[in-house]
């Protein structure tokens, strides 16, 4: 597949992937972009105290619940996790109930990414991991020892 730039919010969010996870997402979203689902990716690698901020809104912090996941049980944290959000036809407003983030949803699954929208008790529609084989606890391990989860 040929390297393709999208539009800088998506671009921005991809390079804070792991490498093998840019090119996993850039398929996905030229996929997504192919069948007509106007998308962008709003979020990519998280530090833990990024991670551990949006785990306190909606609980000791103003706003809703985001995540369940505090910081280091996000794959996010890993730099394997991508969160989107389809957009109207110009681009111009965000469409979060739209059908179309299950469709963006059902390619990631096609492609042997694990969508949030699936997820049993707390749902993450827009949001889409890899896995490594590894559980979150050897990852944290991996991280604390300096070596690469993948």
């Amino acid at each position: 597949m040929s390297e393709h730039t999208f539009d800088s919010r998506s671009e921005s969010n991809l390079k804070t992937l792991l490498p093998v996870a840019q090119v996993k997402a850039r398929e996905w979203l030229r996929r997504c972009l192919d069948a007509g689902i106007n998308l962008k990716i709003i979020c990519g690698t998280r530090t833990w105290e990024e991670q551990e901020a949006l785990y306190e809104q909606g609980r000791s912090k103003p706003g809703k619940v985001v995540t369940n996941a505090r910081a280091g049980y996000s794959y996010h944290n890993f730099g394997i996790a991508w969160d989107f959000v389809v957009f109207s036809s110009d681009f111009t407003v965000a469409l979060w109930n739209s059908p179309d983030m299950a469709r963006a949803g059902r390619i990631a699954e096609a492609m042997g990414l694990e969508w949030g929208g699936s997820w049993k008790g707390f749902v993450d529609t827009p949001h889409v991991q890899m896995n490594t084989g590894l559980t979150l606890a050897q990852m944290r391990e991996r991280h604390r020892k300096g070596i690469p989860i993948l």
